[in-house]
């Protein structure tokens, strides 16, 4: 598969996708937009997906595998329960906790996950020893999370969504978010002492 500009999933393919899915199985397209979905929500499934999973070319095959499903399933998305992106964002979800990695792909969550979510700015060579210590140890600590947990702050730290909007996402009352949240931030505050790295406020 051909990934897209700054390795986002190329729409062609999605779209292709669906078109032999409906040509092959005799799937009536009906009124879902596949289209109107990726533009207005590819962007952020692909960049959650590398949040949660590790950035690497399996993220495009998460996109695509994520989008598949929405057009395969579209008969139980109902818009009085919910946006679309909440759909979306659950069966994406989903996606990723059955994506199996090896010893390799374990090593993807440590690498460039922090790369616009410290002060807008990728680790540099040149930049501050202790900042780039602490993205390297946020990588790290991310993937070693449970998923429940994860989400939760991937959602809130990195995509800078608020607490209700979460916990819309992922179908939970807004204190589980709270509280998944607490237990994230506890336990990166605790590995920061272990590794002797203090905790400053920005």
């Amino acid at each position: 598969m051909v990934a897209g500009p700054a390795g986002q999933v190329d729409y062609v393919n999605v779209a292709l996708a669906a078109m032999d899915l409906v040509m092959n199985n005799g799937i009536d397209e009906g009124k879902l937009d596949i289209d109107a979905l990726y533009r207005e929500h590819g962007e952020f499934i692909g960049r959650t997906i590398g949040r949660l999973t590790g950035k690497g070319p399996h993220v495009d095959d998460l996109v695509q595998d994520s989008f598949l499903t929405a057009f395969k399933d579209r008969h139980r998305f109902d818009a009085r329960l919910g946006e679309p992106r909440a759909w979306l964002y659950g069966i994406a979800a989903n996606v990723c906790r059955h994506h199996k990695r090896g010893a390799w792909r374990r090593l993807r969550l440590q690498t460039r996950l922090a790369e616009s979510h410290v002060d807008g700015e990728a680790v540099r060579p040149d930049g501050n020893v202790e900042r780039n210590q602490k993205i390297e140890l946020l990588r790290r600590f991310v993937g070693e999370l449970p998923f429940s947990q994860r989400e939760v702050f991937v959602l809130y730290e990195f995509e800078r969504l608020e607490g209700k909007a979460i916990a819309e996402l992922l179908g939970v009352p807004e204190g589980t978010v709270w509280t998944r949240l607490h237990h994230a931030r506890k336990g990166f505050s605790k590995m920061l002492q272990r590794q002797g790295i203090e905790e400053r406020a920005s």
